[in-house]
């Protein structure tokens, strides 16, 4: 069955870009079609719940489909929508945050308003990008697994592609991967992935392109993300200077920054504007990373408590509040749930920021938020489903979704 092809119609369509049908009363995700087109399959993948086909032919196509720009788009599979238009597109994700709230969160749609936040560019915004590398090549890894060489992505800026292409030579095939982060002067940190010493670099041709900061990750056996190991600093400065809402903020390899900095300053701003803060509210950032919601509070609020695990986005953000003249803000290393619970600083919050990593909140953290009495909470969310499964949990301690 592997081999054979044979005809579907795609009946709808997943967030992730695939097209549902139907084979022998099986569901059948097929990547790359939209709903109401039908074509010729084949099946890549099985098991007992559905399967996973590729599209060989469209013998009938919707109006919504287009040329991808990128041209490894339908084998890299990491920007899931290429195929179709950006109408189409920006209304499929505000179905499936519908769709959520509904059916997870129990809401209906006169508890809410779903507007549109639309970055203003469609390609070439990243801020920051990982990426593999194989026998000197740099690229992403398919949901195959497979190894797709990427000469240029559409994501990264013009300077990210060009210092990636001094990198590409037979001379760096030790290199295991390599993260990218540029900032608003155009200065790159770049860290290379290799567990063996790397060859003299190119550092003429890469201060260039705008390296500003060298680095060596040598990895762990099992990483959990891109940057787990041990660093070491090669050459220029230790941390890159980045900038939002008006806030200046040093960055270590590891410090967390949303990667596109066009809509995460008006995310922020507009968070604020929902919290409402007053003079005299004291102000929590949970999740706080390297603290920029917490900081652009602050020039409302009394009191700001920014929290966060990581150790070194903690130092980011208390380095960071210094170096702004915040005097207001307080970052604490440690976990949310954990020391909210019983302490007299957290009570009677004015206004409270979520913004979690895409599992969602901590039940007791929630619990603990409900406990303080906050007037507010603005929740940013990685992911809709959490989303509105917090929102319920909230809805049932008092709280209202507007």
């Amino acid at each position: 069955m592997l081999d054979e092809s044979f005809f579907v119609r795609a009946l709808r369509e997943t967030v992730e870009g695939d097209g549902v049908c139907e084979k022998d009363g099986k569901v059948i995700f097929v990547h790359g079609m939209l709903a109401g087109e039908s074509g010729y399959v084949r099946v890549t993948e099985t098991n007992k719940r559905y399967m996973r086909g590729e599209l060989l032919s469209l013998t009938e196509a919707s109006s919504e489909r287009k040329e991808p720009s990128c041209p490894i788009a339908k084998s890299c599979g990491g920007c899931s929508w290429e195929h179709a238009s950006r109408e189409h597109e920006l209304a499929l994700k505000r179905k499936r945050v519908a769709e959520c709230l509904s059916r997870i969160g129990g809401f209906s749609e006169n508890d809410y308003c779903l507007g549109n936040t639309v970055s203003g560019r469609e390609s070439h915004y990243r801020g920051k990008c990982e990426m593999r590398a194989r026998n000197g090549h740099f690229g992403y890894l398919a949901r195959t697994g497979e190894f797709i060489p990427a000469e240029e992505c559409l994501l990264l800026s013009g300077q990210m592609n060009t210092i990636l292409g001094i990198l590409r030579d037979e001379q760096w095939r030790k290199i295991q991967g390599a993260v990218l982060r540029t900032n608003y002067k155009g200065e790159t940190m770049l860290v290379l992935a290799g567990d063996e010493p790397l060859p003299k670099f190119p550092s003429d041709a890469l201060k260039g392109a705008g390296v500003a900061s060298l680095w060596q990750l040598t990895p762990k056996k099992r990483m959990t993300h891109a940057l787990d190991g041990r660093l070491r600093h090669i050459w220029g400065s230790e941390r890159l200077e980045e900038e939002i809402c008006g806030l200046r903020f040093s960055l270590s390899p590891q410090a967390f920054f949303q990667i596109n900095r066009e809509i995460a300053e008006k995310m922020y701003y507009d968070a604020v504007e929902l919290a409402g803060i007053g003079r005299n509210d004291t102000v929590l950032d949970a999740y706080s990373g390297v603290g920029a919601i917490g900081m652009t509070a602050s020039r409302n609020a009394e009191k700001v408590y920014a929290v966060e695990v990581i150790p070194e986005a903690v130092e980011n953000a208390r380095q960071a509040a210094r170096e702004n003249g915040i005097g207001n803000m307080e970052c604490i290393c440690g976990k949310c749930e954990e020391i909210l619970p019983g302490d007299a600083r957290f009570q009677k919050l004015g206004a409270v920021f979520l913004d979690p990593p895409r599992k969602g909140c901590d039940e007791k953290l929630l619990d603990a938020v409900a406990a303080s009495g906050a007037k507010k909470i603005v929740y940013i969310s990685c992911d809709p489903a959490t989303l509105a499964r917090d929102a319920a949990f909230l809805r049932e301690k008092g709280y209202r979704l507007e």
